[in-house]
């Protein structure tokens, strides 16, 4: 039995009533439920097959958030590996070389510090700006956990500093390493987060606006 664009968006409201707010696992749940009812399901009312739903449904977004983890996880070094053999992100890596290298010789460590950890701030927060910034827009594309998750990784290097901050002064090296790899990791999470940000709206608008 084929839906209709008016069963679609029947199935993403009854999946908003019973909470499911974010699109990155809402547009799974749509195709999978939508799917399964054309293809096997012995009922003839969407609704009546989404009520005997109910508990794939709420079991499903509690393990798609620790799928969308680690799926984000194995994303960031996918992304962060671009960076060395893929043109055009190697273009950014020699840029971000180059710059690294003129505030590196022409400030103290302190402030070539000072200049990593404000732009790693905003890379980092970049995401969560985004997210509360433009949440009306299709409501809540990503869920703040998933947000959390691809930049948890570059986070401990912004955490840790304080830490490491004395020995990474000693070695002007080890410093210049330390803040090269997280500010590629914080620059991949940011690419990972918008491209599967425009994947999953238009995923979302190809089932339930061109249904």
């Amino acid at each position: 039995m084929k839906l209709t664009k008016k069963d679609i968006q029947f199935i993403d409201d009854f999946l908003i009533y019973k909470k499911i707010k974010h699109l990155d696992i809402r547009v799974e749940l749509i195709d999978h439920l939508a799917t399964e009812f054309e293809d096997c399901s012995a009922y003839v009312i969407i609704e009546d097959f989404l009520l005997s739903k109910v508990n794939f449904i709420l079991e499903f977004n509690k393990k798609q958030k620790k799928t969308i983890h680690w799926g984000y996880q194995k994303l960031l070094w996918v992304q962060f590996a671009k960076f060395f053999y893929q043109l055009k992100f190697i273009a950014i890596l020699t840029a971000l070389v180059f710059i690294g290298y003129v505030i590196f010789n022409l400030f103290s460590l302190k402030t070539f510090s000072f200049i990593w950890l404000s732009t790693l701030a905003i890379l980092l927060l970049y995401p969560i700006y985004y997210q509360i910034r433009y949440s009306k827009a299709l409501k809540k594309v990503q869920s703040m956990q998933s947000l959390f998750s691809i930049t948890s990784l570059p986070s401990v290097f912004l955490y840790t500093f304080g830490i490491l901050k004395d020995y990474l002064f000693e070695t002007p090296t080890v410093l210049v390493l330390y803040f090269s790899i997280s500010l590629l990791l914080s620059l991949s999470a940011v690419i990972v987060i918008e491209n599967n940000r425009r994947k999953i709206i238009e995923k979302y608008i190809k089932l339930v606006r061109e249904t």
